[in-house]
């Protein structure tokens, strides 16, 4: 794998809207965030062939709006996601990442934040801007795109599809 894509879900409904956080679908405002996050890594060059994706109603209808812009992709969907530690999304990376490209990663907070915050300390470089914002919080919609090189990883874009 050269590159990866840390996803965290697009906005979800409400808590208590219906039973249980795992079957907690994606807000109205959730949906757009979901497709427009996926127009903005396809127009960025940053198509995923896989995605390793939370069995969570919320990152599997994330999942939807992303891949209406890259249709060919391979969805994976594992239930260890869904709690979200960083051991288990680096299982699911090494497990599934080897041999393509681009691969993402659709999951929780705060195990995708924490992850991305991991693989910016092992970086030797990075995009000081995206890192400050990176820093700052790792919002709902959010996706960190790292390049996965041989020095260690690189933070090379944050994408927010929230209108500017």
């Amino acid at each position: 794998m050269q590159r990866l894509l840390l996803i965290r879900h697009a906005r979800a409904a409400a808590i208590g809207q219906t039973p249980g956080d795992h079957a907690r679908p994606l807000s109205a405002k959730g949906h757009v965030m979901a497709q427009t996050l996926g127009r903005m890594l396809a127009q960025a060059g940053w198509t995923p062939e896989r995605a390793v994706v939370s069995t969570a109603l919320r990152t599997r209808q994330t999942w939807e709006g992303l891949c209406e812009s890259f249709p060919d992709a391979e969805a994976l969907f594992d239930k260890s996601l869904y709690q979200g530690v960083p051991k288990a999304l680096l299982c699911a990376i090494s497990a599934h990442g080897g041999d393509c490209k681009t691969l993402a990663l659709v999951g929780h907070n705060p195990g995708v934040a924490l992850m991305a915050h991991r693989l910016v300390e092992e970086g030797l470089d990075h995009d000081g801007q995206a890192q400050r914002a990176l820093a700052a919080r790792f919002r709902t919609g959010w996706a960190a795109a790292f390049e996965m090189r041989e020095q260690g990883p690189r933070l090379a874009a944050l994408f927010d599809p929230r209108p500017l």
